[in-house]
């Protein structure tokens, strides 16, 4: 198959679980283009293992760029009302969301211009990676080609607002989603999908590429985060916890990995708390170096909390990773986490807030380290067995399968 995958931006350090998938999907044989709907991330960096995604990614403008031009002259040209109906329903479903719909508008020539290179490529599917502009984005284009489009549902792309939830979705030839937790979600929010079948599939990795870890790393008691720094990560919630601990805890270390925008306020707590001799901030680091900093780490923190705006998790990343490599985990009851991480079986779980809750869970990990391991390794099991890329990827395949086949059986690609 010639597979079109829809992404926000790219290349972007954070978003390893869509990179694998990516992978994945042409390991198995099928071809891949990858559009992004932002700028082209110049800076950022890019993991040795997605490099050949470079290869695949097709970078457009806006509307100054000469082809995303030409698409949008042609595309008038031929379906003038089909572009007025887009902009209708965009104009009805975003009214009360004024940047949201700035965004999506300005967002339509690009789409022309991708609708055109996907049909003169002869893509058999279209998949939109997170509900919001990728979703715009294949929605646009499924109404332009009758291209069939799916979407994966993950997190703030669907809590933050459901506008437009209902023709995104309900237009889609299938929908994923990576948690039971959103399947509840968007029944409840959207009433037009309470009746749709939605595919639970959880992000991923391959177990046989992240080694299984020994128990206990030497030297000082390491306190590990992996992630962005953002407030819906919670992280000053770790600080506080390190801090009531800080005594108790005895020689001690908390590296964070990561950037984010609330590194500034966040770096000002470790000063009031007077932890800048234990925390250091590590900035992005490249995937070999994360993988060598959990070897290190005798237990990852993943405080998540509800941001602001409803901004928050499905399952985080790093939480799969950790267990992946049969470390500790300590992480909160927020979305989608319960489902990997069982209180007391695969890791630790509090109530997301609880700096004390989490105090408590650092302070068991270091008395009872044999027990904190048995965690880890069952929650390392089940990661193998529902979080493994070439079982879930190939599950996505199928469905691509399926409805392309359906698609192209029932004739209503436009050619």
């Amino acid at each position: 198959m010639r597979l079109g995958i829809v992404v926000t931006e790219f290349p972007k350090t954070t978003e390893t679980f869509i990179l694998r998938d990516v992978m994945q999907f042409a390991r198995e044989g099928h071809e891949i283009r990858l559009y992004h709907m932002s700028r082209y991330r110049k800076h950022d960096k890019v993991h040795d293992f997605a490099r050949p995604i470079l290869g695949w990614a097709r970078s457009f403008g806006f509307l100054f760029d000469r082809r995303v031009l030409g698409a949008t002259g042609r595309a008038l040209l031929r379906k003038p009302l089909t572009i007025i109906r887009i902009k209708w329903d965009l104009l009805r479903g975003f009214w009360s969301h004024p940047v949201t719909l700035a965004k999506s508008l300005i967002l339509i020539p690009k789409c022309l211009a991708v609708a055109e290179d996907l049909t003169a490529w002869g893509a058999d599917h279209l998949h939109g990676e997170f509900a919001s502009h990728p979703a715009t984005c294949c929605w646009i284009v499924g109404r332009l080609t009758g291209l069939p489009y799916s979407v994966s549902c993950r997190a703030h792309d669907i809590f933050i607002t459901q506008a437009m939830l209902d023709r995104k979705l309900g237009e889609a030839a299938f929908i994923r989603t990576i948690t039971n937790y959103n399947v509840t979600f968007l029944r409840d929010r959207v009433p037009s999908l309470a009746d749709r079948t939605m595919h639970v599939i959880h992000s991923s990795l391959d177990p046989e590429q992240v080694p299984a870890l020994d128990p206990t790393p030497p030297g000082p008691f390491q306190v590990l985060y992996v992630g962005s720094l953002e407030v819906r990560k919670g992280i000053e919630f770790l600080f506080q916890a390190l801090h009531a601990v800080n005594g108790e805890l005895g020689d001690w270390r908390c590296r964070l990995v990561g950037r984010g925008p609330h590194e500034k306020t966040l770096r000002e707590l470790v000063r009031t708390l007077g932890l800048q001799d234990r925390v250091e901030f590590l900035g992005p680091q490249p995937h070999e170096e994360v993988g060598r900093r959990y070897a290190q780490a005798h237990v990852v923190v993943t405080p998540s909390i509800i941001g602001p705006g409803g901004r928050t998790e499905g399952i985080p990343n790093v939480v799969i990773e950790t267990l992946a490599h049969q470390r500790p985990v300590i992480t909160t009851r927020v979305s989608g986490i319960p489902e990997l991480v069982e209180h007391g079986v695969t890791g630790f779980l509090v109530e997301p807030e609880d700096s004390a809750a989490i105090a408590d869970c650092l302070l068991r990990v270091q008395a009872e380290p044999d027990a904190a391991h048995a965690m880890a390794r069952r929650g390392r099991q089940r990661v193998v067995k529902e979080f493994n890329v070439v079982i879930n990827a190939h599950r996505q395949l199928e469905l691509f399968a399926a409805h392309t086949a359906k698609n192209l059986s029932a004739g209503s690609r436009t050619p």
